[in-house]
C-alpha cells in the first residue's frame, strides 16, 4: 500500500485504526479473500464481531490457520479497502442495536427458559378421595313448647295434672330424630335433700297403647332420664312437630316451692347429650292440707340423767283433727350420730306416759317413728305434751328440738324448742 493511499484513509478514519488495517489488509494469494479483522478488534476494543456483509456483498472467507499466509498474503484491491474500514463501526452499530433490543425485550434472549410449573389442579389429582360422612343427626334445631301448664302456674301437692309437650323440628336442612324426655330439675321443696332434692312422685307418658309410668318424677343424679324416651322416639320432617302428653303427681310429702319442669330432644340411643335441645318450665308447688303449728309452751329445763324437759304444742290443720298427728324430730347438729339409746322420748296420752322408739328421718336426724303414732295419737287432742331425756352429755352443741304434725300425709312447717340443759 503506498503513501498516498494511507493518506487518503486517514482522512475517513483515525490513524490507529488506519494502522491495524495496513497491517491486516491483505488477504490470501491463493483465494483473494479478505483476513479475518483481528488486529481490528483487538484496538476497537469491542467483542468478537460477526461477519459483517460489504458493500460489495463479498464473502468473508474463514480466516486462515497459518500466521506465515496471512503476512505473506498479496494485497487486495485499493476499491475494497474503504469498505474494509468502514466494517468495524458497522459491527458496532449491529451489536449495539442488538443489545437495545435485548434488554427492551428480555424474551428475545436465546437462554433457555425453565419450563412452567404445571397448574394446581385439584381435581387432576389421581389420588382417591375419602367418602364424605354421612352428616350425623342432631338434635339441633328443636324447639320445645309446653302445653297446658304456665309458667309460675300453681300446682296441688297430691293432685293428678295433665299437660303436654309439643317438638317441632325448626330446621329447614333435614330432618331430626327425637326421643321424647320429660323430668323434674332439683326441688327446693323436696323432703329429704341431704343426697338429691328431688321431687316425689309419679310421672306419665301417653303411648299408643295407653299410659306408661315412667321410672321417675325426677331427674335423679346422672343421664339415666335422658333415655326414657328411646321406646317412643320419632322422626320429624322439616317444619313438622309431635305432640306427646304427659301426667305427673306430687306425693304429699313434698314442701311448697318452686319446681323446674325440663323437657329435652335427645337422639335416640346417644349417649352423649352436650348439644341436647332444652325446654325448662318453672311451676309453683303449693300444699293448701298442711297442719300449721300454733302454739309451744316454753320447755322446762333438763338436768342430764335425771330430769327430761317437758313442753306443750298445738296444732290444726285445713283438713280437721281426724288425721292427725304429732311430729317431734332432734334436730341438734351431730344428732345423727347420737346413740338412740341414750335418749328416751315420752308423749302424754290420758293420764300416762307413752314412751316411743326413735327412728331416723331421710335426713338422718332421730325422731319419733310415725308408726307407733297411729292409733296412738292420731286426731283429736290436736295439744300434744312430750318430755325428752338424756342420759349422757350432749357432745354436739345446744340440744335442739323441733315439733310439727303431718295430717294423711301432708306435713307443715316445723317449730325450733331449745330446752336449757344442765
Amino acid at each position: 500500500m503506498n503513501a498516498s493511499v494511507i493518506a487518503r484513509i486517514v482522512k475517513i478514519v483515525p490513524l490507529a485504526i488506519v494502522a491495524a488495517v495496513g497491517v491486516a489488509a491483505c488477504g490470501s494469494p491463493e483465494t483473494g479473500a479478505l483476513a479475518a479483522p483481528t488486529a481490528v478488534r483487538s484496538a476497537a476494543s469491542v467483542p468478537a464481531p460477526a461477519p459483517a456483509v460489504s458493500a460489495s456483498q463479498t464473502p468473508v472467507a474463514t480466516p486462515s490457520a497459518d500466521p506465515s499466509t496471512a503476512s505473506t498474503a498479496a494485497p487486495a484491491p485499493t476499491t475494497e479497502t474503504p469498505a474494509a474500514s468502514v466494517e468495524v463501526p458497522a459491527v458496532a452499530a449491529a451489536k449495539a442495536k442488538a443489545a437495545s433490543k435485548t434488554a427492551a425485550n428480555p424474551a428475545a434472549k436465546t437462554e433457555p427458559k425453565p419450563a412452567a410449573k404445571p397448574a394446581t389442579n385439584p381435581t387432576a389429582t389421581t389420588e382417591p378421595k375419602p367418602a364424605a360422612k354421612p352428616a350425623p343427626v342432631a338434635a339441633g334445631g328443636v324447639g320445645i313448647t309446653f302445653n297446658g301448664l304456665g309458667e309460675g302456674q300453681s300446682v296441688e301437692v297430691g293432685d293428678l295434672v295433665s299437660f303436654s309437650v309439643t317438638w317441632k323440628n325448626n330446621d329447614a336442612s333435614g330432618s331430626r330424630a327425637v326421643a321424647p324426655v320429660v323430668a323434674t330439675r332439683q326441688f327446693e321443696g323436696a323432703p329429704c335433700q341431704v343426697v338429691l332434692a328431688m321431687a316425689r312422685g309419679t310421672l306419665e307418658r301417653k303411648d299408643a297403647s295407653g299410659w306408661k309410668s315412667l321410672p321417675s318424677l325426677s331427674q335423679g343424679g346422672g343421664m339415666d332420664y335422658a333415655g326414657t324416651g328411646n321406646d317412643a322416639a320419632f322422626t320429624l320432617g322439616a317444619g313438622e312437630s309431635r305432640t306427646v302428653e304427659y301426667r305427673m303427681r306430687l306425693d304429699a310429702a313434698n314442701h311448697p316451692g318452686r319446681l323446674a319442669i325440663e323437657a329435652d330432644a335427645p337422639v335416640p340411643f346417644v349417649t352423649s347429650f352436650r348439644d341436647m335441645a332444652r325446654g325448662v318450665l318453672n311451676v309453683a308447688v303449693v300444699d293448701h292440707h298442711r297442719p300449721v303449728v300454733t302454739s309451744v309452751s316454753t320447755p322446762t329445763a333438763m338436768v342430764v340423767g335425771r330430769t327430761p324437759t317437758e313442753f306443750t304444742f298445738k296444732v290444726s290443720s285445713p283438713d280437721g283433727a281426724a288425721g292427725l298427728r304429732p311430729v317431734v324430730v332432734l334436730a341438734s347438729p351431730g344428732s345423727d350420730r347420737v346413740n338412740p339409746e341414750d335418749v328416751t322420748i315420752e308423749a302424754k296420752v290420758g293420764d300416762e306416759w307413752k314412751s316411743f322408739e326413735l327412728d331416723q328421718d331421710c335426713e338422718g336426724r332421730y325422731r319419733v317413728a310415725p308408726s307407733q303414732l297411729v292409733g296412738v295419737m292420731t286426731g283429736a287432742p290436736v295439744s300434744y305434751t312430750f318430755r325428752v331425756g338424756m342420759a349422757k352429755p350432749w357432745q354436739g352443741g345446744p340440744l335442739e328440738l323441733r315439733v310439727g304434725a303431718g295430717s294423711d300425709d301432708h306435713y307443715g312447717d316445723t317449730v325450733t324448742v331449745r330446752p336449757d340443759v344442765r
